[in-house]
């Protein structure tokens, strides 16, 4: 039996409330409330690096609100996005594949909160929780899809459409429609100059899509920018609704490990 210290769970309440993270919202009851005492809520300050790259990973993260990106060194001063994370992730959660240390960093774009566990702990968690296990492994292939699907698109479609595409995978991850994100910060992670991304926002701003402040992009017209996005995005749009608890159902999880690992690895080069 794994144990851990239970005044863990005095940070969130002391009851088992149902989480605003969409894979433990997805875990059976029984489960959940086992891990509950192990979860602490802690707060994600905006424009800080949750996890270092080349940095051992000591926690998990499983995401309640804000908004987390997941850069990949491009060269020894620059970083590219390769996916965004919000409340239908967990960060860190490569660590059950014994990956210890990754050479990702996690950086929060919007801040919010977390419910933060020892990977020691979820280890010994999973091993007895197939919900848990099953959840999680889920999450890992998901990873790996968006950011398949994330170097397709950077390589074939154009600026406006990726810009159309980031802001609706960040409003659909933070669930808000303002965006406290400035045009630097756009322009880095989507790997362009800022007066790229300045061109690119132009028409639809004057098309009434959103609106710009300093510092805020408020979203006015959903269903407008969904039409300058290209397909990617149907394609990478999280599942946010998961009406059934997790099946116990197992992933192959040395196919899962192998892949992830291979990502990881050319990520890295």
């Amino acid at each position: 039996m794994w144990t851990g210290q239970d005044t863990l769970g005095a940070a969130l309440g002391g009851e088992t409330a149902l989480p605003r993270n969409f894979l433990l919202r997805s875990l059976p009851q029984h489960e959940l409330e086992r891990l509950h005492p192990f979860l602490h809520r802690v707060t994600l300050t905006p424009r800080r690096v949750l996890q270092h790259a080349a940095v051992p990973i000591e926690h998990v993260y499983f995401l309640e609100n804000g908004l987390i990106s997941v850069l990949a060194s491009a060269d020894e001063r620059s970083c590219v996005e390769v996916r965004l994370l919000g409340r239908e992730a967990a960060v860190g959660s490569e660590a059950l594949l014994g990956v210890n240390i990754s050479p990702l960093r996690y950086f929060v774009q919007i801040g919010g909160s977390a419910l933060r566990i020892s990977v020691q702990d979820l280890n010994r968690a999973s091993a007895e929780m197939p919900g848990l296990r099953a959840v999680l492994h889920s999450s890992l292939h998901d990873a790996l899809m968006q950011s398949s699907q994330s170097a397709a698109c950077s390589l074939s479609h154009a600026l406006l459409q990726r810009l159309a595409r980031w802001l609706l995978t960040a409003q659909d991850r933070s669930a808000r429609d303002e965006l406290p994100i400035t045009q630097d910060l756009l322009a880095r992670n989507l790997g362009v100059r800022r007066a790229s991304v300045s061109e690119a926002l132009q028409p639809l701003e004057r098309g009434g899509i959103f609106v710009r402040e300093r510092g805020l992009i408020t979203i006015l017209d959903r269903a407008r920018l969904e039409q300058f996005a290209c397909r990617c995005y149907r394609l990478m749009r999280p599942k946010l609704e998961r009406p059934e608890r997790a099946k116990t159902g197992r992933w192959p999880l040395f196919l899962l490990s192998l892949i992830t690992l291979l990502e990881i690895e050319f990520l890295a080069q």
